[in-house]
Order: structure tokens, then C-alpha cells, then sequence
């Protein structure tokens, strides 16, 4: 049968401890003996009991000795104490010192199972409730305080008012580390008269502390005496406990009142805190996790944000914005190159950079993995945009800088950087995401510089067709750069804005683009063209169009291609459309289409000259052409020639297509 509880019986008389241990063994309790109170306290080391039952008169440690000690170190053991001799101070000093009860000599066996029954009956009991009112105030701590719930700063404020309650204390303290497992200690949360801890008396013993898994007591009971010029009479402070190291400690002091800490004390601030670790411990968990979370969810937004273009400037834009809100940075660049690709180089920096801070440290760093040509484009061309910053740098020093070399992502080769020569140390979690959110950013750029790349050789490949097409037949050979010079200058006439110009230009250099799929044999017919040779022709602006749309950079301008055979009164093609139906673009490309017609030499005919072709423009205005365009034409040719015109568009340089 399993014993119900574990009794000790201290006496230096065998046939005591005999007779005492055969009447509780017949209970069913698992007795131990023990000869002295010395002896007594070295088996407590290693085992608890429910109840010492000790005589009073022992050698060295007396029963009243060994009750304090028991009621200090050992709060869950109950005792009892055999004496030869009963009297009110007795029982008064054996309550003081901690006993239960006491059975006066020669005693009966009926009577010591009462008096043991009592105190098993009275230990269960309490110990099922609360074992002490120290702990009684612990569960409530923990039950009724919830960190999740509320700040850190008003659960320490709670947990020291209990600390200092509940210990009695003159002031209690809760002082953390700046990181855990730290030796640095910041004071968060005082309760009392902290004036009573000088700053050598707390630093000591704060450092005790925290080098100790039991913690630091110091006062009469101890080894320790804290310096009686402090005013403190007794302390004790005991590390809070995590699994990374030590958070901090708790530190309660008294004065005189009501006596010096104990072993006990110490053992149950203990209690104290390691359930602050685990509150502190959970709610840093927690706002790790929700930091993290945080981070990741803007992570994924600036990702997203990246990628939702591909245009390079809009692009870099949107990747050095949200780096900005990320991470702080004096410089942050960009640098693509590869076969018969244009260099990409962007550079972000502070606007209070001087002049020859990238030609020092900074490039020296680049080249140390990077190519020396590269560093040199890299810094030498390409777009620079500037912001402000108010925090300090330190221009001399060498920058950190953080490079990632984009070779993986292609057939190019590059890099972006961010550099730094901030003198603070920026304290952040967002740098550790700052790799994640630099590939999103690089495989953005990459992206959008390929895109561009790719349609930049693919307008370079329409263009050289369009001009295929004019080479088709010498006799229209520059059509289309005569109409985009035309087309131009009305513009300028209408006051127009560039962007508008722009477009009109490259619409005009591919506007017979479709003529690329019409037989040589009907482009280059010297006589009149057949009905179904005509209808033929009347194609070639919706082949010129469907050859376009598949370009994105063309979208803007595709309109004006497909329509520009359209006529003002609806009588043209390919549609049929009409008046302001018809896109503007396309009607005044119309009218730089037929003047260019009119005053070229084609294979059935000779120019038919300027001034025909002024007269039939104002003939046409209203039916064949836009009022409005027709007028703007007519006033550009009545100080410019079209030689003029043609010779000042050449010396610009825009016969090209423009990417943009």
C-alpha cells in the first residue's frame, strides 16, 4: 500500500524515535529517523516531508532551532514537538518558531495519531488552497494580471505594488536588460523608496544576481550585509528567467521592519519571477511575431508594387520609395548592362552628399567586386534623383554598403547597391528583410529593362521595315520621314504638347508599315490601279495596325495609324469614320500624308507641285480634311518651304522612332 505521506521523527533517544516510527508505520506513513536536528536538516536536502516530528531538548540543533529552519527553507513541512515538560511559553515560543502543535512526554499512541492526523489533515488543506499567502498572491498576480492584454509597463507596474506587498518591502524594483542574457540593466519600474539603494549597493548586487540562477540575498540570515550607511537592513533580488538569458532582475529592500529576508523569501520571489519571464517571454514572442508579420505583409505589398510595371522609371521609382519606408540609406543604385543593350544606371542620394564622396571609399568598395568599367558607368551617367535627410553622416569614414550582384538574373550583368554613412546605429528589424525585398526589386528591374530592351529592338526592327517600305520604290523613297517632319511642324503650329509631338512622330515613320505585305508589283504599277489593286492598297492600314499592337510602346499611337486614310466627311477607310469620330492624331496625320503625296514624284507621275498642293488642301478642308488642320498647314507653308521643313527636321535628329 502506497504511504500517505513522508514523517521524519528527529530524537536522541533510539527508543523514542522506535516507538514513534512503529505507531505511524501501522498508519501507513513512510517514516524516516533521525538522531539529531543536525542530521535531520542533512536528509532534508534530499528528501521533503509532510512532517517532522522532533523533541525539543537535542544536542547542537534544538527542536525549536530546527522549526525555524524547517518554517524558513522547507514552508510545505509541518512540525511537531515532543517535550518532557509543557507549559504556555513553550507552546507560545514553539508557534513563534513555526510548529503546528507539540505532544508532551510520555505520550500514547492514540494521541500521537490525533495530533499526526490534525497536521496532515490541516497541511493537506492548505497546501490544495494556496501553501502560503505569498503564493495565494502569485495566483492571484498571474490569474488576474495579462500582459497579452495589457503594456509591459502596466504589467511591471502591477507585478512591483505585489512584489513590495507581498515581501513587505520598503521598495521593490524591476530593472531589464537591453537584450536577453545581457549585463547592461536599464531601471523600468520602481515601487517605494528607492532613495535606500546607493548605486554601488545596487550595481553589486543587481550583477549578484544576475550570475546566479538562485538569486542574491543579503542580510542577516546570509553571508551578505548590505553597507549600513545605505539604510537598507535587508534585499534580495533574483534574475527573471527566458530560454535566450536572464531578462532582468526583480529587487525588493526593507529597512528594519519586520525582520532581515530568508532563504524562503528568495526561493518564492523566485516563483515571482519566472512567471514574469513567461508574461515578458510570451508578449516578446508575440511582438516578434506580429512585427514579423508586419514586415512580411509589407514586404509582399512593396513586391507587388514593384511588379506592377514595366517601365523602368516608373519601376525605380517604386523600388526607391519603398526601400525609403523600409530601411534608412544614403544612397541606393541601380546598374544593368549587357550585349547590345544600353547601360541602366540609376542613383538615388542624398541631396547634402558632397561632390567627391563617391570617388573615395565608396568606389574603392565597388571595385572590389565589381568590374572598374562598370563602377565608371555606373557613376558617370545615367539618371540621379536626390532626397533630403536630417540625420547625421560621417563623409569621411568608409560607408557600409550592401551589393547585390544581379549576373544571376540574365544575360546581363549589374548590380543594385545601398550605402550608408550614418553615424547612429539604425535599430530595426526591417533590415533583416531588406535581401527578400532587394531581389523582389532587382527581378522587377530586370524585368522591365529586358521588356524595354526587347521592344526597344523590336521598334528598331519595325523602323528598319518602314524604311524598307519606302526603299520598295524609289520613287517614294523618305515618304515617311517627309510626313513625320510635316506632321511635326503642325504640331509646333498648334502649339501641341512634346509628349503629343512625340507620338505623331513615330506614327508618321510607321504609317505605311503595312504596306510590307502589298505586292511590289501593284506599289510599283506605272498605270492606273485596277479596282481590286486599289482595294488591295486600302489595306495596308489595318496590316500596318495589327502589325503594331502587339508592341505595348506603340498602344498610344496604333489609332493613328490604322486611321489615317480616314476622311473628315466619312467617305475614307478603312472604317469609314467620320468628323471628330476620327482620332485627332490621325486626321492631322492625313493632312501631312497627302501634301507629302502631292509634291513627290511618284512612278505614274511628277510632283505636282507646292502651290497645287496648297490649293487642293484648301479645296479639301471641311470634306476631305479638319478645318482646324488644314489651316495650321497652310500657315506653316506660308513662311517655310518644304525643303525648309524637311532639311531642319533632318538636322534635329528625329527621323527615328522614339522610345519613350
Amino acid at each position: 500500500m502506497t504511504a500517505k505521506a513522508r514523517i521524519l521523527v528527529v530524537d536522541d533517544e533510539q527508543r523514542v524515535r522506535t516507538f514513534c516510527r512503529e505507531v505511524l508505520e501501522l498508519q501507513d506513513y513512510f517514516v524516516m529517523e533521525a538522531e539529531n536536528g543536525a542530521k535531520a536538516l542533512e536528509i532534508l536536502k534530499t528528501t521533503s516531508f509532510s512532517l517532522i516530528l522532533s523533541d525539543i531538548m537535542m544536542p547542537d540543533v534544538s527542536g525549536l532551532d530546527l522549526a525555524s529552519k524547517v518554517r524558513d527553507e522547507y514552508p510545505d513541512t509541518f512540525v511537531i514537538l515532543i517535550t518532557g515538560h509543557a507549559s504556555i511559553d513553550l507552546a507560545k515560543d514553539a508557534i513563534q518558531r513555526g510548529a503546528f502543535d507539540f505532544v508532551t512526554k510520555p505520550f500514547k499512541m492514540v494521541e500521537l495519531n490525533q495530533t499526526v492526523e490534525r497536521a496532515i489533515e490541516v497541511r493537506k488543506k492548505q497546501i490544495s488552497v494556496l501553501p502560503s499567502p505569498e503564493l495565494k498572491d502569485l495566483y492571484e498576480l498571474t490569474v488576474n494580471i495579462n500582459i497579452s492584454e495589457q503594456s509591459p509597463e502596466i504589467y511591471m507596474d502591477n507585478l512591483v505594488s505585489c512584489l513590495k506587498k507581498t515581501f513587505r518591502g520598503d521598495s521593490a524594483g524591476i530593472y531589464l536588460t537591453e537584450k536577453p542574457g545581457g549585463l547592461t540593466l536599464l531601471r523600468k519600474t520602481v515601487s517605494g523608496n528607492e532613495e535606500l539603494l546607493s548605486e554601488e549597493v545596487w550595481e553589486s548586487a543587481s550583477q549578484a544576481a544576475l550570475q546566479s540562477e538562485a538569486g542574491y540575498l543579503a542580510g542577516e540570515d546570509s553571508e551578505s550585509l548590505p553597507p549600513e550607511s545605505t539604510g537598507v537592513f535587508s534585499l534580495i533580488a533574483v534574475p527573471i528567467p527566458s530560454p535566450e538569458g536572464n531578462l532582468g532582475i526583480c529587487m525588493v529592500t526593507r529597512s528594519q521592519y519586520p525582520a532581515s529576508f530568508t532563504t524562503r523569501d528568495l526561493k518564492l520571489m523566485g516563483l515571482f519571477s519566472a512567471q514574469a519571464g513567461n508574461q515578458l517571454t510570451t508578449y516578446r514572442m508575440a511582438s516578434n511575431l506580429k512585427e514579423q508579420a508586419d514586415y512580411l505583409e509589407k514586404v509582399n505589398i512593396l513586391a507587388a508594387e514593384f511588379s506592377s510595371s514595366l517601365d523602368t522609371s516608373q519601376v525605380l521609382s517604386s523600388i526607391s520609395q519603398g526601400l525609403k519606408t523600409m530601411v534608412s540609406f544614403d544612397l541606393f543604385g541601380i546598374f544593368l548592362s549587357g550585349k547590345d543593350m544600353i547601360p541602366l544606371s540609376y542613383l538615388l542620394v542624398r541631396s547634402d552628399i558632397p561632390d567627391d564622396v563617391l570617388e573615395t571609399n565608396f568606389r574603392s568598395i565597388l571595385e572590389r567586386t565589381q568590374d572598374s568599367k562598370d563602377v565608371q558607368l555606373f557613376l558617370d551617367s545615367g539618371i540621379r534623383d536626390s532626397f533630403a535627410n536630417a540625420r547625421t553622416a560621417d563623409w569621411q569614414s568608409s560607408p557600409t554598403v550592401d551589393i547585390l550582384d544581379l549576373g544571376e538574373f540574365g544575360s546581363f550583368r549589374g548590380m543594385i547597391v545601398l550605402a550608408s554613412w550614418l553615424k547612429e546605429k539604425i535599430s530595426s528589424r526591417a533590415p533583416s528583410y531588406i535581401p527578400i525585398l532587394i531581389r523582389h526589386a532587382a527581378a522587377a528591374v530586370s524585368n522591365a529593362y529586358l521588356f524595354e530592351t526587347s521592344e526597344r529592338n523590336y521598334i528598331q526592327a519595325i523602323s528598319a521595315l518602314a524604311s524598307a517600305v519606302d526603299a520598295k520604290d524609289p520613287y517614294t523613297h523618305n515618304h515617311s520621314r517627309n510626313v513625320a517632319a510635316y506632321v511635326s511642324f503642325i504640331a509646333v503650329q498648334m502649339k501641341l504638347p512634346s509628349r503629343d509631338i512625340s507620338l505623331l512622330n513615330n506614327a508618321a515613320l510607321l504609317h505605311d508599315i503595312g504596306k510590307i505585305g502589298i505586292p511590289e508589283a501593284i506599289l510599283n504599277k506605272e498605270g492606273s490601279l485596277t479596282q481590286d489593286e486599289y482595294s488591295i492598297i486600302k489595306t495596308h492600314p489595318e496590316v500596318g495596325y495589327n502589325i503594331l499592337r502587339s508592341v505595348t510602346a506603340f498602344a498610344s499611337f496604333i489609332g493613328t495609324v490604322r486611321h489615317h486614310h480616314e476622311r473628315f466627311d466619312g467617305k475614307g477607310y478603312p472604317a469609314g469614320l467620320s468628323g471628330e469620330d476620327i482620332p485627332f492624331h490621325a486626321r492631322m496625320l492625313a493632312v501631312a500624308d497627302c501634301f507629302d503625296a502631292m509634291t513627290s514624284d511618284r512612278i505614274y507621275r511628277k510632283s505636282l507641285g507646292t502651290d497645287f498642293a496648297k490649293e487642293e488642301i484648301r479645296k479639301g478642308s471641311g470634306t476631305q480634311f479638319d478645318p482646324m488642320i488644314s489651316d495650321a498647314i497652310l500657315s506653316v507653308l506660308k513662311t517655310t518651304t518644304p525643303e525648309d521643313i524637311i532639311a531642319e527636321y533632318i538636322s534635329m535628329g528625329s527621323n527615328q522612332v522614339i522610345f519613350s
